[in-house]
Order: C-alpha cells, then sequence, then structure tokens
C-alpha cells in the first residue's frame, strides 16, 4: 500500500510517528503547504518509506 499524507501538522507529524512502527505500506509520502514542515516529518520519522 501506499500512502499520500497531506497536511504534516500536530495530526499528519503524529500519523508519521506512530505509521513508522508500523509494516502494512510500502511507502508514504507526506505532503504540505509548508514544505518544510513535511521535510521535518520525514526527517524525524528516520524510515526510507518516508518522503517529502
Amino acid at each position: 500500500m501506499r500512502i499520500l499524507l497531506v497536511g504534516a501538522g500536530g495530526v499528519g507529524a503524529a500519523f508519521v510517528s506512530i505509521a513508522r512502527r508500523r509494516s502494512f505500506f510500502e511507502a508514504c509520502l507526506v505532503a504540505d503547504y509548508d514544505e518544510a514542515r513535511a521535510e521535518k516529518a520525514v526527517v524525524e520519522a528516520a524510515d526510507p518509506r518516508f518522503t517529502a
């Protein structure tokens, strides 16, 4: 499964934190109006399945 996450604010960042511990998906693209916020969520995940 591939996931498109729109919004890397509070709920989006929490989703990334929880999802990185799960194995049900192969890739997650994190998108946000503020690209730096999306990139921050991806860096904090430290998981190659996440991209911004």
